[in-house]
C-alpha cells in the first residue's frame, strides 16, 4: 500500500501594510503667535479709527488756537503822571517842570515826588519816557546841592562841552543835559539820541501838563 506525503499546507498571506497617518501639528507653545497667512481685516480697520480720531483732535486744537490767538501786548507800561506831577508843583517852593506839546509817541513809564538818598533831605521830581524811537529819557529835579544827585542822574557818562546853557555829558551808553538854575538841579538824560534829548529840554515848562 502505497502512502502518499500530505500536501504542505498553503502559507497564510501576510496582512497588507497599514500607511502612517499624518502626524498632527505640534501645538504652539503659549505666547506665541503663528500667522496664518489671513489678513485681519478688524486690526486694519482698528488703526484707521485711531487715526481719524487723531485727526479729528488736532483739528479740534487747531481751531481752539485759531479763536483764542490774541496779538503780543505792547510791553511798554504806560502810567498816568499827572498825580505825582501835581503833588509835586503843591509841595516844592519851585517850579517844577514838564515837557509840553509831546505826542503820543512819547510814552510816560514812571513819574514820582520823592526823597532820595541823593536828594535828602529833599524831594526829587523825576518823570521817565519811552521816546518814539523806543529809547529812554527822564526829566530830573531837585533842590539838593549834594554832588551825588548829578552823579546818579547821568550815569557813567562824562562831561563832554556845552549846549545852549545846559552841560553835556556823553558815554557810550547813556548821554544827559544838566542844568542848575536858583538852586535847582535839572537833568535831563537817558539811552536816546541827543536829538531827542534836546527836543526834551526845549520843551520843558513850568506849566506844562500831561496831555
Amino acid at each position: 500500500m502505497s502512502t502518499e506525503a500530505p500536501e504542505p499546507a498553503p502559507a497564510p498571506e501576510a496582512a497588507p501594510a497599514l500607511e502612517a497617518a499624518p502626524a498632527p501639528e505640534s501645538a504652539a507653545p503659549p505666547g506665541e503667535l503663528r500667522p496664518t497667512g489671513r489678513p485681519n481685516a478688524r486690526l486694519r480697520q482698528t488703526v484707521r479709527d485711531m487715526l481719524l480720531s487723531l485727526a479729528v483732535v488736532l483739528a479740534a486744537i487747531a481751531v481752539i488756537m485759531v479763536l483764542t490767538w490774541r496779538p503780543t501786548p505792547d510791553p511798554v507800561r504806560v502810567i498816568d503822571p499827572v498825580p505825582a506831577l501835581s503833588l509835586a508843583r503843591a509841595q516844592a517852593d519851585y517850579p517844577v517842570l514838564y515837557p509840553e506839546d509831546l505826542d503820543s509817541a512819547w510814552r510816560p513809564t514812571s513819574a514820582r515826588w520823592e526823597i532820595t538818598p541823593a536828594s535828602e533831605p529833599d524831594p526829587a521830581w523825576h518823570v521817565g519816557f519811552v521816546t518814539p524811537e523806543d529809547a529812554y529819557a527822564q526829566l530830573g529835579q531837585s533842590a539838593t546841592d549834594d554832588p551825588s544827585y548829578v552823579a546818579g542822574q547821568v550815569g557813567p557818562a562824562e562831561p563832554a562841552g556845552e549846549w545852549e546853557g545846559w552841560l553835556r555829558y556823553d558815554s557810550a551808553e547813556q548821554r544827559a543835559l544838566v542844568r542848575v538854575e536858583g538852586g535847582v538841579t535839572v537833568v535831563v538824560s537817558g539811552t536816546a539820541p541827543w536829538p531827542t534829548l534836546q527836543l526834551l529840554a526845549e520843551r520843558l515848562s513850568p506849566t506844562a501838563s500831561p496831555g
